[in-house]
């Protein structure tokens, strides 16, 4: 089992890490109903509000980012393409990296949203504000950010939920001999 112990940890700037970006403005009020994750600040359902169709000629946010909510710090990674909450009020901030893909985007969102949960409606970040937040993570023997190791824990956390949710659905099905009885 891989343990998050056992590693040196090292703070980064966010703004370091990440191009940091807004969507253009938009409201899901100005969409039909469709198949595209429409994504705002909310810390539910990965932050997708609704589904929604494009507009002629707009192309969607890409996806291979993490979304984070000024208003409340909850971060998600988006795996696919979608369209983000832009402009005022609900409006998502965007973080693009290199090294970025599921695994270490889900382990990244985990750190910026253990940092960013101090905001609130009250409180809110700024997109310059965020950029200059500090998230704790473990590194190589350079110092900079493990994205492998992150990559492979990730990976092992899912390995074993999965087995534990097998052997969970395991137990909940009939035993051979019901499957006799009602033959």
């Amino acid at each position: 089992m891989i343990h998050l112990k056992n590693r040196d940890w090292k703070a980064f700037f966010i703004g370091d890490l990440f191009m940091v970006k807004r969507p253009k403005p938009r409201s899901e009020k100005q969409y039909p109903t469709g198949n595209i994750p429409f994504v705002a600040s909310g810390n539910l359902n990965n932050g997708v509000i609704k589904f929604c169709a494009s507009q002629e000629n707009e192309k969607p946010d890409h996806g291979n980012c993490i979304t984070v909510s000024p208003i409340d710090g909850s971060a998600f990674y988006q795996k696919t393409d979608f369209l983000g909450r832009g402009g005022a009020g609900s409006s998502v901030l965007l973080l693009y990296c290199e090294q970025l893909n599921r695994y270490t985007g889900l382990f990244l969102s985990r750190m910026i949203r253990q940092t960013c949960s101090k905001y609130c409606y009250g409180k809110m970040g700024s997109q310059e504000g965020i950029k200059r937040e500090r998230i704790l993570l473990p590194v190589d023997t350079a110092g900079l950010p493990d994205f492998p190791f992150m990559e492979t824990y990730i990976k092992e956390r899912e390995r074993l939920l999965l087995q534990k949710y097998q052997t969970f659905i395991g137990g909940l099905a009939p035993s051979k001999e019901v499957k006799k009885q009602n033959s």
